[in-house]
């Protein structure tokens, strides 16, 4: 069984413009209408094998594969609990332990304690009821958090898109896993000369 912060029923059921564009149906040419991917919500980096294809609209199943793969592919050793934040996760959440328990191909770790958020910019979109339940300003342990950090990411994404609309899905699936480990390459060498400029500049302060 999978473990849940106790809510109750949750109030709210708008219907977002973005889900309802994405949800509309699809040209029956295209193999893949977007992707979904996670990330790490502090330092922005991909999740290994987290990357998905998208058929039609954000379909839940779509969601589940990824983050479950996200999970399996990244270090949890020792954690305990895991903070998912997603846009929508007022109505994500309420059948996935459900769905992990129904498919065979999805795994989630039994002692491992999720925490639901919505990211700031979008969580405003909602009822005001979601603010309180999900924002990540009233989650202890969030941090500072803006949870919004794949709308950064998705940028530099955008710019690939054309060349992709034509590709064959396997080099659709290579130019996507190369700039994606590119993103994670950069900030994995970059990230330790910042904290280094931090560290001087608070120095030379003091």
């Amino acid at each position: 069984m999978l473990t849940f912060v106790a809510l109750q029923d949750e109030p709210c059921e708008h219907n977002f413009q973005a889900l309802n564009m994405a949800n509309k149906k699809a040209s029956s040419s295209c193999d893949a209408t977007g992707v979904v991917a996670i990330a790490c919500a502090r330092h922005g980096c991909f999740a290994p094998s987290s990357l998905v294809d998208m058929q039609k609209g954000e379909r839940q199943r779509n969601v589940d594969w990824a983050f479950c793969e996200a999970i399996k592919t990244t270090n949890m050793a020792g954690i305990l609990t895991l903070l998912l934040i997603y846009d929508v996760m007022c109505q994500y959440y309420k059948h996935f332990a459900s769905r992990v328990e129904r498919n065979p191909l999805l795994e989630f770790p039994a002692d491992l304690r999720l925490e639901k958020a919505i990211g700031l910019f979008h969580v405003h979109g909602h009822q005001d009821e979601c603010l309180f339940r999900f924002a990540t300003s009233f989650i202890k342990g969030a941090g500072n958090q803006a949870g919004e950090v794949l709308e950064s990411l998705w940028s530099p994404l955008n710019r690939i898109s054309p060349s992709l609309r034509t590709a064959t899905l396997a080099h659709r699936a290579e130019v996507l896993d190369d700039h994606l480990n590119d993103s994670n390459w950069k900030k994995l060498v970059s990230i330790g000369v910042y904290f280094q400029s931090v560290k001087l500049n608070i120095s030379q302060k003091l």
